[in-house]
């Protein structure tokens, strides 16, 4: 059990009416204000607020497992818990690289699944479902048909084969994409064009460059980063934290982002490509790109390993 004193005016988040409470020791607080003092709040930078994953409701339809072939189709398979497994095949040109928070680990996905896709391409604008299915991918959708149907997101907004909240997928621009459960962040980084589709257990940003795009990482990957969030992130059972985007939206940038963001994007070039970086070296990092140092920060990260 932890015990100290605080004013009432030291517990709110902000002066905002109905701003959450902050309950962590004066030390620990100390830390966290500064923090928030030496950023811009990531919503407010370049990077605006976070993006929700794409929503499908009905993972069984659109969760496949995917074996490659010499023709223009995938053999596939998918099933879930309580939900008996199934093959088939669908076009190949419909099938794209899938990635949600349960297989999204820090730097790199750890399990390869697709998603049937059934939009546009999402390298570009990906809103717009497709006018009609091809007969595979409409053979593998029937059995889910009045259930998709029935999703309140279709009802009266396009095909009952749609997908939701298909932003995130768009390959413009480079993307950051975090997990929004864990007992810290955990993320990844897309580079232009690729074809990841993010799920909605997934939140995604999007970067001005790629070099942002790894800065942002190495801070999300980081424990100070961590530390901060967990200040504010909803708790859930065991530890855990909910990261979602208005809880990532609050994450201060550092404000000399041009200069702080070339040491923190090597880290995040680093690892990404397989090097071992370790939770000291982004910790370091990360404080320098806020102006402090380790020893500054220590009891916020005292008090997030508490």
């Amino acid at each position: 059990m932890h015990r100290w004193e605080s004013t009432a005016d030291a517990l709110p988040l902000d002066e905002s009416p109905g701003s959450p409470w902050l309950l962590i020791p004066p030390p620990a607080r100390a830390v966290f204000d500064a923090l928030s003092a030496a950023g811009i709040p990531l919503a407010r930078t370049p990077f605006g607020p976070p993006l929700l994953g794409v929503k499908c409701g009905c993972n069984d339809a659109f969760i496949l497992l995917a074996s490659d072939r010499d023709d223009d189709l995938v053999d596939v398979r998918a099933g879930s818990k309580g939900v008996p497994l199934r093959h088939g095949v669908v076009e190949r040109a419909l099938v794209r690289p899938l990635v949600r928070g349960e297989t999204l680990g820090p730097w790199r996905v750890a399990m390869r699944e697709w998603i049937l896709w059934t939009h546009g391409e999402p390298v570009g604008t990906a809103d717009e479902p497709l006018p009609e299915l091809p007969p595979h991918a409409a053979r593998w959708l029937a059995p889910w048909r009045h259930r998709l149907a029935a999703r309140s997101d279709t009802r009266g907004r396009g095909p009952w084969w749609a997908l939701f909240r298909t932003e995130s997928a768009h390959a413009t621009a480079a993307r950051v994409v975090w997990s929004d459960f864990g007992r810290a962040p955990r993320a990844i980084v897309l580079d232009v064009g690729d074809p990841i589709v993010p799920l909605n257990s997934c939140y995604v940003a999007r970067c001005p460059s790629l070099l942002d795009a790894h800065a942002l990482a190495a801070l999300l990957n980081g424990p100070l980063a961590a530390a901060w969030l967990n200040v504010v992130a909803e708790p859930a059972r065991g530890g855990y934290r909910r990261y979602l985007g208005w809880t990532v939206s609050l994450l201060p940038i550092p404000r000399d982002w041009p200069s702080a963001r070339t040491s923190l994007a090597l880290l995040s070039e680093r690892a990404a490509g397989g090097a071992k970086v370790c939770r000291a070296e982004l910790c370091e990092a990360a404080a320098a790109a806020y102006g402090v140092s380790p020893v500054t920060v220590a009891p916020l990260l005292a008090w997030a390993e508490s």
